[in-house]
């Protein structure tokens, strides 16, 4: 329950808005569960590697020269080494210079510590002014690795499964 309590303090921590900025964190997805992310990491160094996340997505967004209104989800992992994925699942799908960017600075950011496996998380974010997403985070490559499995896979293994891919 620390990590919850702590994480959500975090993520609206930050500067009041008299309108939406070009990119609004909605909500933490935790993609585990609470006893998962307990052993994994600590509830203060996924808060820092959260709001680090936010800042780089709000550098590039506020970058761009044209809006493009889409909801979804960052969805990233944090392996043992300091070792970090991300995939971005947003709709409408952003444009791809745009995608590129995005991820690439969002991979750019130093991961926190892992300990004894990764840890998975999404973040529900809106871009200029669109509703933040109702539906669950499902990147393509996610849903293409399960293409074909009718059983379910706890998500930190499809990750380790499509680490490198």
């Amino acid at each position: 329950m620390r990590v919850l309590m702590v994480l959500v303090a975090a993520l609206f921590c930050g500067p009041a808005y008299a309108e939406k900025p070009a990119y609004q964190l909605e909500s933490l997805m935790l993609l585990q569960p609470e006893f998962v992310l307990e052993q994994r990491a600590s509830a203060e160094d996924l808060s820092n590697y959260i709001k680090a996340v936010r800042t780089a997505a709000e550098a590039v967004v506020a970058e761009e020269k044209g809006q493009h209104p889409a909801s979804g989800y960052i969805v990233l992992a944090v392996r043992p080494g300091g070792r970090s994925k991300v995939w971005l699942d947003f709709t409408p799908a952003l444009p791809p210079a745009l995608d590129a960017r995005l991820a690439a600075a969002l991979g750019a950011v130093v991961p926190f510590q892992a300990r004894k496996g990764v840890v998975v998380f999404a973040i529900n974010s809106s871009l200029w002014g669109a509703p933040a997403a109702q539906r669950p985070p499902a990147p393509a490559e996610w849903t293409k690795a399960m293409e074909g499995t009718s059983d379910p896979m706890e998500i930190g293994e499809l990750v380790e499964r499509i680490w490198d891919k």
